[in-house]
């Protein structure tokens, strides 16, 4: 045994020793390294191998084939910083006082994976967008790490010996994108297919391809470090994820808590210790993934952490549903940008919703449906295509400036428009089985009467078991204020 692998096996059993009651014969000989390709602004199913026409993902179809890979993973929320705080703490975002916003900060006093792994012995570290935006209030460095420049330097820094994990943020897919790049780029428009939630015409076609192109580039980017690792000679003893932070940045989508919103691929590779060419069905939330990385490393995982290690599932050697207690994820949803919404004399006010998504059904409660879902719109006169494709702010800043987005606010007439920036009732119902777009909201349909009932319950049970203050009448995840309210000028209703 050679000075690295006795080290590195030292160092696992010291770890190991710290766990009482831990099953000795699950912890492997040499603690693997962890590696987390997150895209921004992703969603399922844009992948070439999930059946998307158009768009080309050579690395994220070759983790999967080598790998397993989930078909119902969902973020715990459809917004940027609430999103990968979760995936930090392991804990649903409504727990983290401000981080349960974007632009905001997660406090000191919730534990983050990449820190609990250093203080094990891992060597840590990020490049690209790690938590965010928001600011690293009360950390050392941003709470996935300290940051590097790329992973080649990371891989440089690396002490001999050390297992090391690692978060590669891309910032790809998020807009802003070059008005036709996509078409350029070799993406044809006439072969995209438009979901039925979004107006289907030349303009939304293209940038679609627009955002293909972008996804395809963060898919590149992923190559770039699974060749970077392979010359180390560490790629099988490497957990690999591959996965996106929320849902594309279209209308109905990202900041919603619809499918659209939530729903994302999810890859993982683990070298001969995962079954090749899994394809598994049990619903997991990406909050998942802190105690996973933590038990992976031989760790056990803090009593805060509300969410599941997946690591049962992952080793597994069976398809379709493994854990059958997996049958349900949650996902919620606060503030997106600030001040983009007024509420009588409250200023820069989200919008609440919590959601639990079944096989069959996906039921969601929006606790103040006098609020404008999308953002507020704009005061005076109705601004032109051109201010809604550059500026995100100007109306309706829940939907990112774009194409589509300008397209759609100038078309109110259009039948997606309601659906988009249009008031929603305080309970929505969709049967997944006979609308899988969730276009027809059977909520108020005395033969869904059980249904809602029973999902009803069922969510409002988990949100106070896991101290929601939505669950209980609470309000105060509006009143903690954005890093950035000073940088953001909205135009909103008086």
């Amino acid at each position: 045994m050679n000075r690295f692998h006795c080290t590195t096996l030292i160092s696992s059993l010291l770890a190991t020793l710290l766990i009482p009651g831990r099953d000795w014969a699950a912890v492997p000989p040499v603690r693997p390294n962890i590696l987390l390709l997150l895209a921004d602004d992703w969603a399922w199913p844009h992948a070439s191998c999930l059946g998307t026409p158009g768009i080309q993902t050579p690395i994220f179809d070759r983790l999967a084939r080598e790998g397993v890979l989930f078909r119902n993973a969902h973020v715990a929320a459809p917004s940027c910083s609430p999103s990968r705080a979760a995936i930090l703490t392991g804990q649903w975002h409504w727990r983290l006082e401000q981080g349960a916003n974007l632009h905001a900060f997660i406090p000191a006093k919730f534990a983050v994976y990449p820190d609990l792994l250093e203080n094990a012995g891992y060597f840590v570290g990020f490049t690209g967008k790690g938590y965010g935006p928001g600011s690293n209030q009360d950390r050392p460095h941003n709470a996935a790490g300290p940051s590097f420049k790329e992973f080649d330097s990371f891989l440089a820094a690396r002490p001999k010996g050390k297992p090391f994990c690692f978060w590669f943020g891309s910032k790809f897919p998020h807009r802003p994108y070059p008005v036709g790049s996509g078409a350029k780029g070799g993406i044809d428009p006439a072969k995209v297919v438009v979901p039925p939630y979004l107006p289907d015409n030349d303009t939304v076609r293209g940038d679609i391809c627009d955002h293909y192109l972008a996804a395809q580039s963060f898919d590149r980017q992923a190559g770039e470090l699974i060749s970077a690792l392979e010359k180390t000679g560490e790629l099988d003893n490497t957990l690999i994820v591959i996965s996106g932070d929320n849902g594309w940045p279209f209308p109905r989508c990202k900041a919603t808590c619809y499918e659209s919103g939530t729903h994302q691929p999810l890859a993982v590779r683990w070298g001969a210790r995962v079954k090749r060419g899994r394809v598994v069905d049990d619903f997991v939330s990406l909050a998942d993934l802190a105690p996973t990385f933590l038990e992976t490393a031989g760790l056990k995982p803090p009593p805060s952490m509300t969410a599941r290690s997946l690591l049962n599932v992952v080793l597994a050697d069976k398809s379709g549903q493994v854990d059958p207690t997996r049958n349900h994820v949650l996902t919620g949803m606060e503030r997106h940008f600030v001040t983009c919404r007024i509420d009588g004399d409250q200023v820069g006010v989200g919008y609440p919703m919590r959601t639990i998504i079944t096989k069959d059904f996906h039921y969601i409660r929006n606790f103040y449906p006098d609020r404008c879902p999308a953002g507020d719109p704009p005061a005076g006169a109705m601004p032109g295509f051109d201010a809604f494709a550059k500026s995100t702010f100007v109306g309706f800043a829940d939907v990112d400036a774009g194409p589509s987005k300008a397209w759609l606010v100038t078309h109110p007439d259009d039948s997606t428009f309601q659906r988009a920036f249009g008031k929603r009732p305080a309970r929505e119902l969709f049967d997944l089985r006979k609308d899988p777009f969730e276009l027809k909201n059977v909520a108020d349909d005395p033969a869904y009467a059980d249904t809602v009932k029973e999902l009803d319950a069922r969510l409002m049970t988990e949100l106070k078991a896991s101290d929601d203050p939505r669950a209980t009448g609470g309000d105060e995840l509006d009143r903690y204020k954005s890093t950035q309210a000073r940088k953001a000028k909205v135009q909103t209703q008086p």
